[in-house]
């Protein structure tokens, strides 16, 4: 099974591994958190496990993926997010952050010569993790700097909303998103990232909003600074939601 996730095992603290680690070297003003960063782009794989197997499955990726993404300056930020109300089918998000499609290649290029306790290096993860499978969706997103206030991914409720747009409104939605509701969300604490798809189902924009529960998701929703999102509801033919929890043992940078 090949899956959109860049997959790793545990590295081998070999001669070779600690040459690739001179090589890769430590990126300037490397990034902590999830900021919007100009140019970045973001990878979205959402599981859904057998059952029972979403437990197994965070720990394959705590021991077998996080310790090289942690050495791989490529790749600038790891997250990954557990269910809490969601209107489709979920286990698990994960979201890698890239300095463009190309930041994706090079990290691709560097995980893929990292060795593995086994010897099967990417194959490896492979193995392990697609036996708990039972779906998986992947998705890319570049994240708009300008659209996007603070880190989401540091509040304890994590909403993600996807947007498909009416015919042509493209303009409008991120003029109304930027004018209107980047500050009034900045002025009621709720950090947000947006971003315009580039890999989807249909699906246009990518809102992140953080909460510290569900009583503030609802009360955002209720008292919206009126205008703005009553702007997006008519420019919108579809929406989804979800709310998820940030897993912090799952968290690279």
């Amino acid at each position: 099974m090949k899956l959109g996730l860049p997959a790793l095992a545990r590295p081998l603290a070999t001669p070779a591994l600690v040459a690739l680690l001179l090589v890769v070297g430590t990126r300037p003003g490397e990034l902590t958190g999830q900021d919007v960063f100009p140019g970045e782009v973001r990878q979205l794989v959402t599981f859904q496990f057998v059952p029972g197997g979403a437990a197994a499955a965070r720990t394959i990726f705590q021991e077998r993926a996080l310790p090289l993404y942690e050495l791989d300056t490529a790749m600038r930020a790891f997250r990954a997010f557990r269910e809490v109300e969601s209107s489709i089918p979920l286990d698990l998000v994960v979201i890698s952050s890239f300095d463009g499609m190309a930041g994706m290649d090079e990290h691709n290029s560097v995980v893929s010569s990292l060795p593995g306790p086994d010897g099967l290096g990417i194959g490896g993860f492979y193995a392990a993790i697609g036996e708990l499978i039972a779906a998986h969706d992947d998705q890319f997103v570049e994240m708009l700097h300008d659209l996007s206030s603070g880190d989401p991914a540091g509040r304890s409720r994590v909403a993600f909303v996807w947007y498909r747009l009416l015919p042509g409104q493209q303009e409008r939605f991120e003029a109304t998103v930027a004018e209107e509701l980047v500050p009034w969300e900045a002025s009621v604490n709720v950090p947000s990232a947006t971003g315009r798809f580039l890999l989807s189902d249909g699906w246009h924009y990518l809102r992140i909003l953080g909460f510290g529960s569900l009583d503030a998701y609802q009360s955002y929703w209720r008292d919206a600074g009126p205008a703005g999102h009553a702007t997006l509801d008519a420019l919108t033919a579809e929406r989804r939601e979800v709310i998820l929890a940030p897993v912090p043992e799952l968290s690279v940078r």
